[in-house]
């Protein structure tokens, strides 16, 4: 609980999507959809989430992703954004320093490598959880989410507190 006059944290919770088929229904890669493993683990996820008081969900338009998105039934607006398609940590940056400062739970689901190198970057190693950062340092399989926790607006997104992190 935030004490009168002090600021209240955001959160951001970074999720590579669930476990996809090797091949899409065409040859393109942005087809590919979950397995039923891959379900499970959305719902999962959403069972982890679902105590927070989620804003926002920002979708890469992917079908794996959207489809975790969905599955993870969460009581929040999605945005499915082509620009998250295969984004780096330049590109989420962007799309999260655009989302208003009152929003202050923001889920992305996204893909690799993207997703798991913007949780190593925005780690602030000196305040995050050792074991949080252990988990992701080497291995961040469909399905891993972590929370971050900073202060400050959206835009200004630059460093985190990692208190999280848990693969399926």
């Amino acid at each position: 609980m935030a004490i009168r006059g002090e600021p209240r944290a955001h959160r951001l919770y970074l999720l590579r999507h669930a476990e996809a088929a090797s091949t899409g229904t065409d040859w393109r890669d942005i087809t590919r959809e979950l397995t039923p493993k891959g379900r499970t683990q959305a719902r999962a996820v959403g069972e982890l989430l679902a105590p927070q008081r989620v804003d926002l969900v920002l979708c890469s338009s992917a079908t794996r992703a959207r489809q975790t998105a969905q599955l993870l039934g969460l009581h929040a607006p999605i945005r499915f954004l082509d620009r998250l398609y295969n984004a780096g940590t330049r590109q989420l940056l962007a799309e999260l320093s655009g989302v208003e400062d009152q929003l202050r739970t923001v889920v992305v689901v996204g893909h690799a490598p993207g997703i798991p190198a913007l949780a190593e970057n925005l780690a602030d190693r000196q305040h995050s959880s050792p074991e949080a950062l252990a988990l992701i340092r080497y291995n961040y399989p469909p399905a891993t989410l972590v929370g971050l926790e900073f202060y400050g607006g959206w835009s200004a997104l630059a460093e985190a507190r990692l208190f999280t992190a848990r693969h399926p």
